[in-house]
């Protein structure tokens, strides 16, 4: 492999990453203090036994890499990778396989260097016996949009992480201690795992962030936006064709589902939380994806299994004859993500579609996004150029001029947020936009990525009476992101810098403001 001199491609680390107290004695409160628990038991484990695994390879790619991915994103719309890629935490499983099987077929430069790239990280420099590093963040202000990357929720940070691999079992210990955190929490541990194979399933214990779908800049019905909540999640290892036939024709089938549980900053604590989703391939040009998600129980409000059968059966949008009696919130999406060549170019074409609620089995009062991306380059670099909009918009009373539905339900105050984030769009509720990106990597380990952001914030304008989490009065705003990384003092420091200039709507008065983040990582 030619010179990919990047100290984070030289672990696993960029494998597997980035009210009222209730009652003693309550039903939330032990299984609360059973989470915790086990999330301790994750960080004490994984030391404990750290020294005696051995590696075999990695099991999935988290959210924090937009290099990699874009590298993923470029050997799928050239038909190299098979598999379904729009589902993160990203099992890497099958993805080994289809770069072992395209060695001697003939492809553009550009993706042989995408080739060489995934194949140097995941074949090569995860195959280590453990890893400890740490790593160092600022900013001057807190993220306003977080994206597929770091995120930045904290003006200062430490990141201290162990992680490892054997065939039995895969963990992470990650711990970070923070400085005006925006969630009022100065420690937490997202990015921390314990997993176990069996059969072609990964199930895990962790507190790690989720992207769902093909969208570059933001997904609508799961995202990175907010910090990860703790759950117990089911995946398929290997997405090959279920040998059924009933089955068969959906091509590469990957699976996930989780069970998790939610603080949220308002009085109802201790919600529930669960998720699915399906994507498949029935097309080697065609990926399909199905998601549902959903809240339910809180702090004095049912939890049982008959409550969680209605919620899925869908009785929370039909015959309720009140909140009490009502099972919970959910949201529904279908995406899908299809490549082709235009004048020997090798494009993808990619949406999404969320409802807030259903009509006739499938999603109502829906928000969306659509793009499409190319890459190109050459053998020494990759460049891969996106333009996508998106509109989170949802009209729960079908009137064209009605909002402050989307992410908002009448019994979870909060909403599908947590800690005051959207769990979806990072832009919210109420907002359009349109973003043009570009992201290049080198093989000299120096990577960079550029944004232009046109936004319609809070259109609405919140109705007068409803407070916009990201902004109380509508806007428009122009934004311009870019971001650096190269290697630096045997470690990996990454720079970030924003800057915009905001309109509001009815005022006509203007601002324009930026702020810049950084990080540097450290692998012992």
């Amino acid at each position: 492999m030619k010179n990919f001199n990047d100290r984070n491609l030289m672990k696993p680390s960029s494998i597997f990453s980035n009210s009222p107290t209730p009652e003693i004695n309550s039903y939330n409160y032990r299984l609360k203090l059973f989470f915790r628990q086990l999330m301790t038991l994750v960080l004490v484990s994984s030391f404990a036994i750290l020294t005696s695994l051995s590696v075999n390879a990695s099991i999935w790619m988290d959210t924090e890499d937009p290099y990699l991915k874009a590298s993923i994103r470029a050997l799928a719309n050239g038909g190299v990778i098979k598999t379904p890629i729009n589902t993160y935490p990203l099992m890497y499983k099958s993805i080994i396989d289809d770069i072992k099987s395209s060695h001697d077929k003939t492809i553009d430069p550009h993706l042989k260097f995408a080739l060489q790239y995934v194949e140097y990280v995941l074949l090569q420099y995860s195959k280590r016996d453990y890893t400890t590093g740490i790593k160092l963040k600022a900013a001057s202000e807190n993220d306003g949009f977080q994206s597929f990357d770091e995120r930045h929720l904290a003006k200062g940070e430490i990141n201290l992480f162990a992680e490892s691999i054997s065939d039995s079992w895969a963990f992470k210990s990650s711990v970070h201690i923070t400085k005006d955190s925006a969630n009022g929490k100065n420690l937490n541990f997202e990015g921390s795992f314990l997993a176990t194979y069996l059969g072609n399933w990964v199930i895990s214990l962790d507190q790690i962030p989720q992207w769902w779908g093909p969208g570059q800049d933001s997904a609508i019905i799961l995202s990175n936006n907010a910090i990860a909540f703790p759950a117990i999640r089911f995946t398929r290892h290997n997405s090959t064709p279920i040998d059924l036939p009933v089955l068969s024709w959906l091509g590469p089938v990957s699976m996930t589902t989780y069970f998790g549980q939610q603080e949220h900053s308002n009085e109802l604590q201790n919600i529930r939380t669960w998720g699915a989703r399906i994507n498949f391939k029935p097309f080697n040009s065609l990926e399909i994806g199905l998601s549902r998600t959903a809240q339910w129980g809180g702090r004095g409000r049912p939890t049982d299994f008959s409550t969680f059968i209605k919620l899925l059966k869908g009785e929370d949008n039909t015959n309720i004859e009140s909140m009490d009696t009502e099972p919970g919130n959910q949201l529904g999406g279908i995406d899908f993500h299809w490549r082709d060549s235009l004048f020997g170019q090798n494009i993808g074409v990619y949406g999404e579609i969320v409802g807030e609620d259903e009509a006739g089995g499938l999603p109502s009062h829906t928000m969306y996004q659509i793009g499409i991306e190319t890459s190109f380059g050459s053998v020494n670099t990759l460049n891969q150029l996106f333009l996508e909009y998106f509109d989170t918009m949802a009209n729960c009373n079908d009137n064209a001029s009605t909002g402050n539905c989307g992410y908002k339900h009448h019994v979870f105050q909060e909403g599908y947020r947590r800690y005051g984030r959207s769990m979806g769009s990072t832009y919210d509720n109420d907002t359009t936009g349109l973003i043009l990106g570009i992201t290049q990597t080198q093989n000299s380990g120096v990577s960079w990525y550029g944004k232009l952001k046109y936004l319609n914030i809070n259109k609405d304008n919140s109705n007068g009476n409803v407070i916009h989490p990201i902004s109380e009065f509508a806007q428009k705003r122009l934004q311009i992101e870019a971001g650096y990384r190269t290697p630096l003092l045997g470690g990996l420091i990454k720079i970030q810098a924003t800057v915009y200039h905001s309109k509001l709507t009815e005022s006509r008065s203007t601002d324009a403001d930026g702020n810049i983040k950084t990080s540097w990582e450290y692998i012992f």
